[in-house]
């Protein structure tokens, strides 16, 4: 009898163990991962994979990652190579990786080049770079400083953790992993850049006193740079705008279009292109407090085809601060002041994929827009709006960021249009006639152009011009991509007495059902002594 027991859990151990191993060589072939966060943080999206099973050419993908970082980079590095693994399954042969740490490719001589250590005229270390670091440099990646514990001490080491993906002689990086949010999206971006035939075309209107591109806003036109072919439009020169541009990006001009400029972005929108404008109505001075109003000449163009654009500021109890310095006494400080002028609504649209996912957008200086009758088959659609605590200061402008509002001096609340778009056909308004009658136009209009100048481009603006840039040149795919990790997830809000009644049962809930458990335990153990008969 014990002989047979021995021998039924000899097969069951080999039976599970044979199990476990076959799934193992499953797990292998077929990759599956179970995603239970909200927006499937940790599932490859739709794009990434229409991406990666339309690739047509071999794309190589080059991890380089220092073995043994402390964490979180070493939680970083497994993210890694897992999403590379994905990648990998899904392109069906044409990607390929590899996960390198650089300290194992040093060779000899490189290891005594490390210990070759001088000193230069500031007395710091310094020694001649190694092949791998001189490579690595090349490729765009660059070491950074971990703080590692090597016993009891704390010592910062060099760590490389960076990405280089190479397809048909091209390369680009991402030179440094800190956090995963974005990865998907930015691997994917590169190789989709690299592997297209051709990169969408925006162009840039210049003239009429707009802001300089490469340095009023040289951080969007350097952002948009690094995913689209830019060039500058000037309409004052040549009303045409040139028939391989996909997206006109129009940003604050000062002084007014004329009449064959207009006419020209007209034919353009009447022929199906895409188009964004980006409009102060005034140009504010922070310095001084001053506001001088602008004249574009774009509003009844753009009332015609739907979209009003209506005189005055936003102001917005939601809204950023400003650092004003004040004097006191012999000392200057600066002082953080809300400031209704720049607009911070606590979320966007969810609903819309321009905007889904994206927060802490500021919208300084916006004038309101109102969505009017539009044409027939045009879709129009109000994308941000101003918190329902938020009014219209009209002209003569009073800037002063200490200027203590009153409910009289406000006016009527409420929430207001600051972007809006339009799709569909969208007729001529100066009777134009289109070469391709069919073609489907998107229209991105806000009321200022502030949020795209380098003093308040942040995260969340970067994200959203990026976003409105994909839409007007129809890569709608990687909206959803890019905006992964950003929703903010706060907690709901509850009463107080909820609250200190979920306080106690963290404290005492746990405690409680282990001594229930014995409790529990303890009258089973008597129950069966009871019933225990002595023969």
């Amino acid at each position: 009898m014990a002989k047979k027991n021995t021998i039924d859990r000899t097969v069951w151990m080999l039976a599970i163990v044979g199990s476990l191993v076959f799934l193992n060589i499953l797990g292998q072939r077929y990759f599956s991962r179970l995603d239970l966060t909200r927006d499937r943080q940790f599932t490859l999206s739709s794009a990434t994979e229409d991406t990666l099973r339309e690739l047509k050419d071999p794309v190589s993908v080059r991890a380089y990652f220092t073995k043994d970082l402390p964490a979180p980079f070493s939680t970083n590095a497994r993210y890694v190579q897992d999403l590379l693994e994905e990648y990998y399954t899904v392109a069906d042969g044409n990607l390929s990786y590899e996960f390198i740490d650089p300290l194992a490719e040093e060779t000899e001589e490189d290891k005594e080049k490390k210990k070759d250590l001088r000193q230069d005229i500031f007395g710091r270390a310094v020694r001649e770079q190694t092949s791998v670091e001189r490579e690595l440099e090349s490729v765009g990646i660059a070491p950074v400083q971990v703080r590692v514990n090597e016993g009891d001490n704390l010592e910062v080491k060099r760590a490389y953790m960076g990405i280089a993906v190479s397809h048909g002689g091209e390369q680009e990086a991402i030179p440094v992993v800190q956090e995963t949010a974005g990865l998907e999206y930015d691997l994917t971006t590169l190789i989709r850049k690299l592997a297209r035939e051709k990169r969408p075309k925006i162009g840039l209107m210049v003239g009429h006193d707009a802001p300089d591109p490469r340095r009023e806003i040289g951080r969007a036109f350097g952002l948009l740079s690094q995913l689209y072919d830019v060039t500058t439009v000037d309409l004052s020169q040549t009303p045409e705008i040139p028939e391989d541009v996909n997206a006109l990006l129009v940003v604050a001009p000062r002084t007014a279009l004329e009449q064959p400029e207009l006419e020209a972005i007209d034919r353009f929108v009447a022929g199906g292109g895409s188009l964004a404008v980006f409009l102060d109505a005034v140009k504010p001075d922070l310095q001084t407090m001053q506001a001088e109003e602008l004249n574009h000449g774009l509003g009844d163009l753009l009332e015609a085809y739907g979209i009003r654009i209506e005189p005055g500021l936003i102001l917005d109890a939601e809204s950023a601060t400003i650092a004003v310095a004040r004097q006191q006494g012999f000392m200057r400080i600066q002082q953080p002041v809300q400031y209704p002028f720049l607009p911070q609504p606590e979320a966007l649209d969810s609903d819309h994929p321009l905007t889904r996912g994206i927060s802490g957008v500021v919208f300084p200086f916006m004038s309101p827009l109102t969505i009017v009758a539009a044409a027939t088959g045009v879709s129009a659609h109000s994308l941000v709006e101003s918190s329902p605590e938020s009014w219209v200061h009209l002209p003569p402008y009073d800037l002063s960021p200490f200027k203590q509002w009153t409910k009289a001096e406000a006016g009527e609340q409420s929430a207001r249009t600051m972007i809006a778009t339009l799709s569909g056909l969208i007729p001529s308004h100066f009777g134009a006639v289109p070469e391709d009658s069919s073609a489907e136009a998107r229209v991105v209009v806000a009321g200022g152009a502030s949020f795209v100048g380098d003093q308040f481009f942040a995260q969340g603006n970067e994200v959203l011009l990026l976003n409105m840039m994909d839409w007007l040149v129809r890569d709608d795919a990687l909206l959803a991509v890019r905006t992964r990790g950003l929703k903010a997830a706060p907690l709901a809000d509850v009463g107080d007495s909820k609250r200190v009644m979920l306080k106690y049962a963290n404290i005492l809930g746990v405690p409680l059902l282990f001594v229930l458990y014995g409790l529990f335990r303890w009258q089973r153990r008597e129950s069966r002594r009871a019933n225990v008969s002595l023969a």
